[in-house]
């Protein structure tokens, strides 16, 4: 038979370095800060039963323990300076910008930009990724149709001039 439980989870990790969220969609389950220094003698003065005692009496007056859309915004503009900034996004910002009205504009799919990119660099690039930096930055998805038929996603986008890729020392 089958049972159903509530998803509960609690969490408490600590990492070296301050870049080490990888996934901007998943940001929501963590919630990082730096610590700066600990008190270890104001610790011990905490009443754990006291503690305890105040997270019931909250949750039984219908706390709002997970968070609202706001939250979640909120949550994330905290967190940025936590993620780790991919080789995808790096080579993004580096290579291309979001086009104003009236500028020379391109249509291109995710696989074009790891295309065009792949011709100015050796390192491995993730179509996942790269749509997660395209996402980050604000490039503006849109459809067009290939052969007056085929839909297809890609984005208005337009490359850096000159190029950023070319004759680097």
């Amino acid at each position: 038979y089958i049972e159903e439980y509530s998803h509960l989870a609690s969490f408490m990790a600590s990492v070296n370095g301050n870049d080490f969220l990888t996934d901007p969609t998943g940001s929501r389950r963590f919630l990082p800060f730096e610590v700066i220094s600990i008190d270890m003698e104001s610790t011990k003065a905490v009443n754990m039963d006291n503690v305890f005692s105040e997270i019931l009496w909250l949750y039984e007056h219908g706390f709002c323990y997970w968070f609202d859309d706001a939250g979640i915004e909120e949550l994330h503009a905290g967190s940025r300076r936590f993620h780790v900034q991919t080789i995808e996004y790096e080579l993004l910002i580096q290579g291309f910008e979001k086009p104003e009205t009236g500028d020379n504009e391109s249509f291109m799919t995710t696989a074009q930009i790891l295309n065009y990119l792949k011709t100015y660099n050796v390192i491995q690039l993730s179509e996942k990724r790269m749509g997660e930096a395209l996402h980050k930055v604000g490039f503006e998805r849109v459809q067009k149709r290939i052969n007056s038929k085929n839909p297809v996603y890609g984005y208005r986008i337009r490359e850096v001039s000159p190029n950023p890729f070319l004759n680097r020392v």
